[in-house]
């Protein structure tokens, strides 16, 4: 009988979280669900609840295509590179976001900013590790790279094919698509990572 087959620059505080509601869930066409709170994963914007302990690499990459989407100032830059940046993040001994800045003195562009500020308002209160396995304090510095490229405008921008993101092994790519076709990718890079005293490192 034939087999039948059966039919995922000064520190700036870290703003209130922006809680996710179900109508929020935005994946990929291709998306596989997030594998927990560990290092790697892609494709699901659902809610990680906010006890749960996250990368922080991880979370920021993820954190990125639904925070930065509406962002106007995207739209007024030219095809090709938007630069790069990095930032530092400060969490305190309970896993939080106590605060970040930029590094060094050099100024960064407005739109790279934006996109550290709208995303860590997004992670909000979360509860985050700097080193795999143990919530303390520390602080970690992110590196983001941006390119615009040119997209098909099919009259469906804001769908959850619009929004993408993967991160593994200390390296995450987000991607988001804004009205006019443009696509937005994103680049994260892990750094260095600090830890408080007698914290085993990441």
């Amino acid at each position: 009988m034939p087999r039948t087959s059966a039919a995922p620059r000064p520190a700036t505080r870290a703003e209130p979280e922006a809680s996710e509601q179900p109508g929020d869930r935005a994946r990929t066409a291709a998306a596989r669900t997030s594998a927990g709170a560990g290092e790697g994963g892609e494709g699901d914007f659902g809610a990680a609840g906010p006890s749960a302990v996250r990368s922080l690499g991880r979370a920021f990459t993820r954190a990125i295509p639904p925070a930065c989407q509406a962002d106007p100032s995207w739209a007024t830059l030219p095809l090709g590179s938007a630069g790069k940046a990095r930032f530092v993040i400060d969490i305190d001994d309970a896993g939080h976001i106590a605060s970040w800045r930029p590094e060094g003195e050099e100024p960064i562009a407005r739109h790279l900013g934006n996109l550290a500020k709208r995303t860590i308002a997004l992670l909000g209160s979360g509860t985050f590790a700097v080193a795999r396995g143990a919530v303390t304090a520390g602080k970690q510095t992110l590196e983001v790279s941006a390119v615009i490229r040119a997209g098909a405008d099919d009259g469906e921008t804001g769908a959850p094919a619009d929004l993408a993101w993967r991160f593994e092994g200390g390296r995450g790519k987000a991607s988001f698509a804004q009205p006019g076709g443009r696509l937005v990718e994103i680049v994260v890079q892990v750094v260095r990572t600090e830890v408080a005293r007698g914290a085993p490192p990441g």
